[in-house]
């Protein structure tokens, strides 16, 4: 199960973009509301639907 995924540079955390900040996305990962999200890690500790990473759950992006 892939628990990483290599990135040529992290986007923006889609939740913090709500407020208008560009704060760096750690994670991709399945939301507890459903769809997937690119979020910074306190953002990823409050809406993941899953604790641990893994295809189908959520990978930690990370930079080549």
């Amino acid at each position: 199960m892939a628990t990483e995924a290599k990135v040529s540079e992290l986007p923006h955390c889609d939740i913090c973009a709500q407020n208008g900040m560009e704060t760096p996305a750690e994670y991709d990962f399945k939301t507890k509301m459903g769809p997937w999200a690119n979020a910074c890690e306190p953002h990823w500790i409050r809406y993941r639907a899953f604790a641990e990473l893994g295809t189908g759950k959520g990978q930690k992006l990370v930079t080549k």
